[in-house]
């Protein structure tokens, strides 16, 4: 102890003395150098969430895992992770293609037929139709966004559950329906029928959207729903390829005997039209003929007419008188000699000739 310890005072201790020397001037730049990292990392940890959220995209914030709130295009300001995680989906209007992301279904379509064997999973797109007809559908649909907190709560499950809607609504909506409702299988029924299954063909694909709707709000209803409902469906049918074989076959009869009709119905036309120019034409000849001899019996009968007419207005023997007078002449006119002989005289004549 030094004097002024003894003495009462305070105690002072000796100053540390700073480490010289190249080792520890090495250490000190090192950990300046940690300590200029460490904040510059922290300060990129800081700003990491915030971002850019691009046009015609949404940003869903979870805050340690709950759902937070929902952004729209524009700049983003979130806490880093894993305090807030921002999951960027597309907007509202936007429509999405149901697979196009990762299609659990066989790449291509199969339209070989029904399998038995270990790729008999692919018969997902086969159904029964109600009169017992087998087609094939490919369905492009279309979905959007409805709720992004029901969305990104069940986004892994979001499409295989759309399959699998799409499977029950089609099922359950082609077994009410005939082939023909869903594509031309017979085109030779009548023509209403024809025209009656060309708005059910139409009208499918309308309600199988509305029916898989109905299943995801019959979904969202019991708090199990996926956030999406579904836009648009394009549907194209096509038969197994031996029935459609079949069909074709069929078809080529129809138009085979379509086309004999025809024909028979062209050769029929061409009969009529030469039996109705035959028949004009005996029509003609006979009014014509028939004209001709009313002509030659009016020629021949005026006279008589002549005579008949006269009649209603004279008695019978001027009329004869009057005939004998006109014609008397012109058979006197080709006699040689006349005798005439007075009826009331008793004188008898000899004429030659055979006694009448």
């Amino acid at each position: 102890m030094d004097a002024r310890t003894k003495q009462g005072g305070p105690a002072i201790e000796p100053a540390i003395a700073e480490p010289k020397g190249a080792w520890a001037q090495s250490l000190q730049i090192v950990f300046r150098v940690a300590f200029a990292g460490m904040l510059v990392l922290a300060l990129l940890w800081g700003v990491s969430n915030i971002r850019q959220v691009p046009a015609q995209s949404r940003a869903v914030v979870l805050r340690f895992g709950q759902f937070d709130r929902v952004r729209d295009a524009g700049l983003l300001i979130a806490w880093p992770h894993p305090i807030e995680q921002v999951v960027i989906i597309p907007a509202r209007d936007t429509q999405i293609r149901l697979g196009s992301a990762n299609d659990p279904r066989p790449p291509e379509n199969n339209y070989l037929g029904l399998r038995n064997d270990a790729a008999a999973r692919q018969n997902g797109d086969f159904f029964l139709t109600g009169d017992s007809g087998v087609v094939h559908l490919d369905a492009h649909i279309y979905y959007q966004i409805s709720d992004p907190e029901a969305f990104v709560l069940s986004a892994t499950h979001v499409e295989p559950a759309l399959y699998r809607i799409y499977e029950a609504s089609a099922l359950s909506l082609l077994a009410s329906r005939e082939l023909d409702d869903v594509m031309v299988a017979r085109p030779e029924r009548p023509a209403e029928e024809a025209s009656l299954s060309a708005n059910q063909r139409q009208q499918l694909h309308l309600d199988l959207m509305a029916a898989m709707n109905r299943r995801l709000a019959d979904l969202a209803g019991r708090h199990a729903g996926f956030g999406v409902e579904i836009s648009r469906i394009d549907l194209s049918a096509a038969l197994r390829s031996r029935a459609e074989r079949a069909y074709e076959d069929v078809l080529t009869s129809i138009q085979g005997a379509d086309q004999r009709i025809a024909e028979a119905r062209t050769l029929a036309e061409r009969k009529a039209q030469d039996a109705k120019q035959n028949h004009d034409r005996i029509i003609v000849s006979a009014n014509a003929a028939a004209a001709e001899r009313v002509s030659q019996a009016t020629s021949q009968t005026a006279e008589v007419s002549a005579l008949a007419e006269t009649m209603k207005t004279s008695s019978r023997e001027a009329l004869l008188t009057q005939v004998f007078n006109e014609r008397i002449g012109a058979i006197l006119k080709k006699v040689g000699q006349v005798t005439a002989v007075d009826p009331r005289n008793a004188t008898r004549l000899v004429l030659p000739g055979a006694p009448p």
